[in-house]
This record gives structure tokens, sequence and C-alpha cells, in this order.
């Protein structure tokens, strides 16, 4: 099942879509069987059924190696779900095609008291993800515990932003 987050701000298809640290490809499959031309990137696609969908282009490479395995290709829609690697803020800033999405949810500091990941290095601090993302146009954005339906007892604390990143700006000229 993919995440509602990505179900409920995931623009209507026809593009190009990353699926960033796509783990078993729960999003990747969701993505491709909604009509996107899909790249999925994880470092261990072992788990996942790569050859099961059409439409999904398969890339294994380590995120953290310091190299960024896409070059300059560009994406009408990003998501990134439950992964945190600071360094490819910068990336993913290049990554999006103007007027193009990103889709982003992990967790966030308050997170270890409920279990992985508790490290700070792998917590979002609050606002962090619309701070990294200042001068797009935020669609949505929510952060603080998650709770189950019907739950009084939070079960995680995460940050979720939404945001499309902005076109450049026309000038005209006058003559």
């Amino acid at each position: 099942m993919p995440s509602d987050w990505i179900t409920r701000y995931c623009p209507p298809s026809g593009g190009t879509a990353l699926d960033l640290a796509c783990g078993k490809g729960r999003h990747s499959f969701w993505l491709a069987d909604h009509g996107w031309q899909v790249t999925a990137l994880d470092r261990d696609l072992s788990d996942t059924q790569t050859g099961h969908n059409i439409g999904i282009d398969w890339i294994e490479a380590d995120l953290e190696s310091g190299h960024w395995p896409l070059g300059d290709r560009q994406f009408d829609l990003v998501v990134v779900v439950n992964y945190l690697h600071r360094p490819l803020f910068e990336y993913l800033h290049k990554a999006i095609t103007p007027g193009g999405t990103l889709l982003y949810e992990t967790f966030m500091i308050g997170n270890e008291a409920f279990g992985r990941p508790q490290s700070p290095e792998f917590l979002l601090r609050p606002n962090e993800l619309p701070n990294a993302f200042s001068g797009w146009e935020i669609n949505a954005f929510e952060q603080g515990p998650q709770y189950k339906s019907g739950a009084t007892v939070p079960f995680a604390v995460k940050q979720f932003l939404s945001a499309r990143k902005p076109s450049p700006k026309r000038t005209e000229t006058i003559l």
C-alpha cells in the first residue's frame, strides 16, 4: 500500500517520476499504475520484484556514496518516503523540473521514543523540509506525532511536505 500522503498529493499522471530510496517499490508500482514513467532507485533491489512492471526503470546505486547516480536527469515528480540523507537535498533541487513536485515523508525528532530511526542523523528537525526547500511553493506541510485510526497513542513522529519547484520568471522586453 502506498503512503496516504503520496496518494493524496500526487499530481495527475503524465510525466516522469523518481522514487528515491524506493525500497521494495510500493510507490514505484503505484506511480506506474497511475501513468507515470518511473525511475526507481535504491542501494539494494534484491527484495524488489523488478521484472513485474513495465514502465519502471530500476537502478541500484548507493545514494550515500557521494556520487549522484542520475547525472543531470530531471523529473516532474520526486517521491521520498522514510529516508533521509541531507546531502541529497542539493541534488533534489536540481533533479526536479521547473514546475515539478516534491513529495517527501520521513521521520523527525521525537520519533526516537517510538522506535527506529533514533539517531538525529536520520531525523528531521522541526520545519527542516520547508526550510530546505524555501522559495518553493509549499502545497502542504505537516509535522508531528502520527496516530493510527482510533488510537490515542502515537506510533511515530514524522514530517510531510508537498512542494512545487518554481518555474523561471519570464521577463518581457518592450521594444
